[in-house]
């Protein structure tokens, strides 16, 4: 019986430090993405990072940087196969080249912020994220006349990149001061 005992108190304290470090790590997501314009879309994008589990607000800023630059990845990727199908279609191909151009600018702007956070520049990460959410501003305003066969989608991913480049910048205000 005593066996028991000795198992289930150490079971139990390790039980309800993870819990607390649990609730704790949640708490601090939610409290962060609360300040942004986007809170769903941060709490959404962080939590599945399995990082952000175990990182203080400077960290999520770090990872909501790298999913805005997936973001961005992701759509230069789709810009690239829509550009290696557009044929002859010269509106098609403009929109697209445009879009492409913008795209690699945003990840290497994504790229800049990731540099200055190592080294707590969040006025310069504020410059490269406002930097790239231009850049997709840029890639809609080009396409706006062009009669793209799937222009809902892309509309969707230039939406979503910027939507994260706000949560960014939402996350890095209070570290700048």
């Amino acid at each position: 019986m005593a066996a028991i005992g000795s198992f289930l108190l150490p079971l139990c304290l390790v039980l309800a430090i993870a819990s607390f470090t649990g609730s704790t790590t949640a708490s601090v997501i939610q409290e962060a993405c609360g300040r942004t314009s986007f809170p769903d879309l941060c709490v959404e994008s962080l939590s599945q990072k399995p990082e952000s589990r175990s990182t203080d607000e400077h960290g999520l800023a770090e990872l909501a940087i790298r999913v805005a630059a997936e973001s961005a990845t992701a759509a230069s990727t789709y810009v690239s196969k829509l550009l290696e199908g557009a044929g002859n279609d010269s509106s098609w191909h403009q929109c697209l080249d445009d879009c492409s151009e913008c795209y690699v600018d945003a990840v290497a702007q994504l790229d800049d912020s990731t540099g200055a956070m190592e080294d707590k520049g969040y006025a310069n990460v504020n410059k490269w994220v406002s930097a790239a959410i231009a850049d997709a501003q840029t890639c809609s305003e080009a396409c706006r006349d062009a009669a793209l066969p799937d222009k809902a989608a892309l509309t969707e991913m230039n939406t979503e990149f910027s939507n994260l480049c706000n949560v960014v910048l939402g996350l890095i205000k209070p570290l700048s001061k």
